[in-house]
């Protein structure tokens, strides 16, 4: 279990990744290429005006439809930890965190 004291920088930027990615027009289940991710990233800050806009969107897709939100989630989990590993996308914390 993660406690508040526990996060860090990088925490929070995965988190902010998981959103983007979840709030982005990538299918579920694909492998997207490092490029395909920054882009994808890039696309919906765009759409959603900034990272709170991400947030209440993943929210309102957890009360609509909690179970498919879900199994998205995961994916997303998943992508963005290998983003954040990777040395193949070019997304630094600074333009994460702001």
């Amino acid at each position: 279990m993660i406690t508040v004291s526990d996060l860090n920088e990088s925490h929070l930027a995965l988190a902010r990744i998981i959103d983007a990615l979840f709030c982005s027009d990538l299918k579920t289940d694909t492998i997207p290429t490092g490029r395909q991710v920054a882009h994808a990233i890039r696309d919906a800050l765009r759409k959603h005006r900034n990272w709170n806009g991400l947030t209440r969107a993943v929210g309102e897709a957890f009360g609509n439809t909690p179970a498919e939100a879900e199994r998205r989630e995961e994916w997303c989990r998943e992508i963005a930890q290998h983003a954040l590993s990777s040395k193949d996308i070019t997304l630094s914390l600074d333009d994460l965190l702001s």
